[in-house]
């Protein structure tokens, strides 16, 4: 009797994964990443818009003219100019920008899930894929969005989505700590302590900054609800109207550090706010202007303003001291010196993503000047840092001395 042995199949190996393979998922994830933070943000921005729309009986318009709205104030969330009747406006909500940077982020999370990001040049291709992507999709919601008054600016619309996309993709592919931790460790030994530094500076700053802001615009409660009813917005243009508000906090608070530094703010063409003095004209009836200061404000508040910056400086020499022990003098306080020049960079640019103009005419500017703001800054946050160092230097000699 023969028998017949069947030995059974082996399973056929599954086929191997290539780098070009990785690659490949890696730009996908990208494109999906920001087509799916696109799309929820646009949807989460046509919600408030449609419900006054509909809700409002003086909105004259249809709902192709609310849609175009939608798509312009997405656009103008990702940096977009927009040229509106007597002049342009190129102020930034930047409370609005956090909604696709909080989208693109997560989307970048979820889709590279499951195959994450490895290694840093990962990152930089995941990211780029992103960018490119949305700054294609801000080109067609640009070209579909422009009304016979409002028309989005091209250039500015795929250049602001593209740069915002690559920073918010890279941080959301930037999951795990290891990745963090070679980023970081990717720095020399003086740009992390840089970086710490200018972290501490512009922390103290701005808590300062919110501080002075909250306070100034709770003393002016009231004027701000004056000011809110004289549009008669009614309930549901209320709530837009405080949505408006709450997304020009941020911006509100980088002015405020501006005061503090001592270059302050401008509210209008030939207008200037500052701790040392203010001229004011005529501003427009929007409630987070109640908080701009009155014409009583005594004088001894604008030096105690500038001690803001003064003490962050203190602050930042003592780290360097800390930090820098077994060199010399010399070299400490250069170094603590270099503090000031990367501060004032930092909110040299955070200036100029606070500020804009709204329109023509008084509006068409509106924001603290960066190269003020900078310049201030370096020469106080610089002067005192070293200062600090040198006393704290001469501190410890004495201590040596009378030891010895």
């Amino acid at each position: 009797m023969t028998e017949t042995l069947q030995r059974p199949s082996r399973p056929s190996p599954a086929p191997r994964r290539t780098a070009a393979d990785a690659r490949r998922e890696l730009r996908l994830a990208g494109v999906a990443a920001a087509v799916q933070a696109a799309g929820l943000g646009l949807l989460l921005l046509a919600v408030p818009v449609l419900l006054v729309w509909a809700t409002d009986p003086r909105a004259g318009s249809g709902a192709g003219s609310a849609l175009r709205t939608v798509g312009q104030l997405w656009l103008v969330a990702h940096g977009a100019a927009l040229e509106i009747p007597g002049g342009r406006w190129t102020l930034t909500p930047l409370a609005l920008v956090a909604v696709p940077v909080l989208l693109l982020g997560g989307a970048a999370r979820r889709t590279s899930g499951a195959r994450p990001a490895t290694a840093l040049r990962d990152v930089v291709r995941l990211a780029g894929t992103a960018a490119l992507t949305n700054a294609l999709l801000a080109g067609a919601v640009a070209a579909v969005s422009g009304t016979e008054d409002v028309h989005p600016g091209l250039i500015s619309s795929v250049v602001g989505a593209c740069v915002l996309a690559f920073l918010a993709t890279a941080a959301g592919a930037l999951r795990g700590d290891r990745l963090w931790r070679a980023a970081w460790l990717r720095l020399p030994q003086r740009g992390r302590r840089f970086t710490r530094l200018a972290a501490i500076v512009s922390g103290v700053l701005a808590a300062g900054g919110a501080l002075l802001a909250g306070l100034s615009f709770a003393v002016h409660a009231g004027r701000a609800a004056d000011l809110a009813a004289i549009s008669d917005p009614g309930p549901v243009g209320g709530l837009a109207l405080l949505a408006l508000g709450i997304s020009l906090v941020p911006n509100a608070v980088l002015w405020s550090c501006a005061w503090l530094v001592g270059p302050g703010f401008a509210v209008g063409v030939g207008t200037a706010v500052g701790p040392l003095g203010h001229e004011l004209g005529p501003v427009p009836a929007f409630p987070l202007l109640a908080a701009l200061p009155g014409s009583g404000l005594p004088g001894w508040w604008g030096l105690l303003a500038l001690a803001v910056p003064v003490c962050a400086g203190v602050l930042a020499g003592r780290v360097v001291h800390r930090e820098l022990r077994d060199v010399s003098t010399a070299r400490a306080c250069a170094e603590a010196a270099l503090v000031g020049p990367v501060v004032g960079l930092v909110w040299a640019s955070l200036a100029w993503l606070s500020g804009g103009s709204a329109g023509g005419e008084r509006l068409a500017q509106l924001g603290p000047a960066p190269w003020a703001v900078g310049l201030a800054l370096a020469a106080e946050v610089g002067l005192a840092a070293v200062a600090s160092v040198a006393l704290h230097r001469r501190g410890r000699l004495r201590r040596g001395g009378s030891a010895t």
